[in-house]
């Protein structure tokens, strides 16, 4: 099992009498997560754990009210003045969630909820004005590198060597950069078990969560979609150009590009710029949360260096980590790329949410490369150029 970052964030956030909801991708630890704190607690506090997935679970907590969840926590031993533990994992698809956890909240104050979802489309329409000022969302996503090799990370920002552990971190990270981090797959050494789970974790992903869950008219459509962007990772994204690829308006494609945001198979990087003439203002590129998914979507699993794709691989794989870092470190950095009219760019930005400094990445394959100068006017903080012999630093 693995040590996730965010583990740290919830023990912090144990005391505060705030619901705790972890969400994310399906199958990247959520519910292990949840599990492992069950057990920790389970000794020292009353505690129970549901699965909202379970119908059982659903007829316990079903139709909340105040009357009937005092009994339910009489039955459980959850006694008024003693610190009480509820897990409840997969709440995305119950009914009533948002009035569950409002009345356990505002009722029951010894009782500290700990809850999971897949889906931030429920939190973004439901939870965040129904629960407001009664908890905090959490994050968790594909594992970091730092997770995968068990090295702890004291500052996300400070990106340090290993001299002793560079050689084998950037090795890991050519295999990583071909099937991904999600938990499941990385901890198998058999490349055709890695293959199944990429496969079997996508599935789930679009056709479980998506096509259930948003109901969509065209879902072969969406399918084609998440194809044309995996051929287009890191390159500027032409709405135009894909609606008439894929024979739908602007709007849908803009629309379907959203929906995949919501269930963490791709994020926007949107273009920097300071309003001048030189620069692209409204473009955006495509990445994957992981790689792995990536490569399954076109299903290739040739190996790194193999590859005619290695250097959109290895951009997505190196930005896809930096917004983990940013995510996990509590957003203290808003992210872009920039680019001007005559070709110039910076692959990355990272512009701090409290003095606007900045820092800038160059990401490149080649064992050599020259930063641009054109970003000189902007007189960014720190600058680094990320190759395939330092990535390690950036990746942890």
């Amino acid at each position: 099992m693995y040590t996730r970052i965010i583990e740290q964030t919830l023990h912090s956030l144990l005391p505060s009498p705030e619901i705790l909801v972890l969400y994310g991708p399906r199958r990247v630890g959520k519910t292990t997560l949840l599990q492992l704190f069950h057990r920790e607690f389970q000794g020292d506090h009353p505690t129970a754990i549901y699965s909202l997935d379970d119908l059982t679970a659903q007829a316990i907590f079903g139709e909340p009210s105040t009357a009937r969840l005092e009994r339910i926590f009489s039955e459980l031993g959850f006694a008024p003045g003693r610190r009480s533990y509820l897990f409840l994992d997969e709440i995305q698809g119950f009914p009533q969630i948002d009035l569950l956890l409002k009345l356990i909240y505002d009722h029951f104050s010894h009782v500290k909820v700990l809850a999971t979802s897949s889906s931030s489309f429920l939190l973004l329409q439901r939870l965040t004005d129904s629960l407001a000022g009664r908890k905090y969302f959490i994050e968790l996503l594909p594992l970091t590198l730092g997770e995968y090799a068990g090295i702890p990370v004291d500052d996300y920002f400070s990106f340090p060597e290993s001299i002793t552990q560079a050689g084998r971190l950037n090795e890991t990270l050519h295999s990583l950069a071909v099937y991904g981090l999600y938990p499941e797959v990385a901890n198998r050494t058999n490349v055709e078990e890695k293959q199944a789970k990429l496969r079997d974790i996508l599935e789930s992903a679009l056709y479980k969560d998506i096509f259930m869950l948003e109901k969509l008219k065209a879902p072969q459509v969406l399918v084609r979609l998440v194809t044309l962007l995996a051929y287009q990772v890191g390159n500027l994204i032409n709405l135009n150009e894909l609606a008439t690829q894929l024979g739908i308006s602007r709007n849908t494609v803009d629309q379907y590009i959203t929906i995949l945001e919501k269930y963490f198979i791709i994020f926007r990087l949107p273009s920097f710029s300071r309003n001048l003439r030189s620069e692209l203002n409204s473009k955006f590129k495509v990445y994957f949360w992981d790689v792995g998914i990536r490569n399954a979507v076109i299903n290739r699993f040739a190996p790194l260096e193999a590859r005619d794709d290695k250097g959109m691989l290895f951009e997505n794989l190196v930005v896809a980590s930096m917004m983990k870092r940013i995510l996990y470190a509590h957003r203290p950095y808003n992210a872009y790329f920039w680019r001007t009219y005559q070709g110039y760019e910076i692959d990355l930005l990272l512009e701090s949410s409290q003095n606007q400094e900045l820092q800038a990445f160059q990401i490149t394959w080649a064992e050599k490369a020259a930063f641009s100068r054109a970003f000189d006017s902007y007189k960014p903080a720190k600058t680094f150029i990320i190759t395939p012999d330092n990535a390690y630093r950036f990746c942890w």
